[in-house]
């Protein structure tokens, strides 16, 4: 179970995704992961949001390039991020 005690949890998860995405032949999504990568800096909800619309797009056209257990790893840091932005609402 990929548990995320922290922003710095979710910026560690998303950089080696993104590495993984790219090593995969899949450059465009590694983008979008270094993109919300790049909001860490930045309000705390935002980078939120950003890392959320980055693996949603993971989830739907990388979903393929990842084992198994990464796929599980995903749809729990989607849920979790889910829950912590329906939360600030």
């Amino acid at each position: 179970m990929k548990t995320l005690s922290s922003n710095a949890d979710l910026y560690e998860y998303l950089v080696g995704l993104e590495r993984n995405l790219r090593d995969h032949g899949l450059p465009d999504l590694g983008e979008k992961v270094a993109l919300a990568c790049r909001q860490a800096a930045a309000c705390s909800t935002e980078f939120l949001g950003e890392a959320r619309i980055a693996l949603r797009a993971v989830s739907g056209r990388g979903r393929m390039a990842l084992t198994g257990e990464e796929r599980t790893d995903l749809d729990e840091v989607l849920g979790q991020l889910d829950a912590a932005l329906d939360r600030r609402r």
